[in-house]
């Protein structure tokens, strides 16, 4: 081999190594990237800041690499054709005003300009809404019930404002004995007759869309209120507590009858 023919092979070989540690990507890198499984998921938030719209995805699989992956939204934009997202803690992100709110999406998971994996979507049938806040719980002694009454931002939405709501409550002591109840407005009654007397409970709320167009997911559950229900003063009243007080009840009267005679 000539000086001339050495030099030039020692120059490719400095240029391949200067090129690996600068880290561009080789096929074997593409390769073994199309073997990972790049499954996501994704959910919007409509009116989260004024009439800016939230966009979330996230992959599956949390343990994923996705160094070096990005996420790209194209189709049903308003003045552009596609737009990427930001990436937070290993969340993808995107909080635009130009969700055009009518079609698909296509939503791609990008590494360099491949796409690795690509889905439809349409941002009114993700709706994720916000959680519901602000439980409270009143007890109304003449009535004998509890009013239970909490908040939701999407009274105030132009879009997302029909909601069916989830409650649920149990008490402390039960870890898993939830009680559910299904409502579309901000307030509902727990009867006392169906609580324990002088016991603790816990109740929370969530929410998912309720309408033909926008469709979605539940929320995050609320922050859980806490409250006690009061004590009862004899056997007469603790007659609304259920079978075992009604058996109470019956013995005393039976003690009373015995006594008189």
């Amino acid at each position: 081999m000539t000086p001339l023919g050495i030099a030039l092979g020692m120059v490719f070989y400095l240029l391949q190594a200067v090129s690996g540690e600068s880290g561009y990507a080789e096929n074997g890198d593409f390769d073994d990237a199309e073997m990972d499984d790049y499954s996501f998921s994704c959910y919007s938030q409509l009116e989260v800041d004024g009439s800016q719209h939230l966009l979330t995805c996230a992959f599956d699989d949390p343990d994923i690499n996705s160094t070096n992956m990005e996420f790209e939204i194209c189709g049903a934009l308003l003045e552009v054709d596609c737009l990427s997202f930001n990436k937070l803690q290993g969340v993808y992100l995107i909080k635009t005003k130009k969700f055009l709110l009518i079609g698909d999406s296509k939503i791609c998971v990008k590494l360099g300009r491949k796409s690795m994996t690509c889905k439809k979507m349409n941002i009114v049938k993700i709706v994720k809404p916000e959680a519901p806040f602000d439980i409270r719980v009143v007890y109304r002694k003449g009535a004998n019930d509890f009013e239970v009454t909490f908040n939701t931002s999407h009274l105030q939405k132009k879009y997302v404002k029909e909601l069916m709501h989830e409650v649920a409550y149990r008490q402390e002591k039960s870890e898993n004995d939830w009680m559910h109840m299904n409502l579309s407005s901000t307030k509902l009654m727990l009867l006392q007759r169906k609580l324990q007397p002088n016991a603790m409970y816990e109740i929370k709320v969530r929410s998912i869309p309720n309408t033909n167009y926008f469709e979605g997911f539940w929320s995050e559950w609320s922050p859980s209120f806490h409250f006690r229900t009061p004590e009862t003063n004899g056997p007469e009243s603790s007659l609304s507590y259920g079978p075992v007080s009604l058996i109470i009840r019956r013995l005393w009267n039976n003690c009373a009858r015995n006594q008189k005679k």
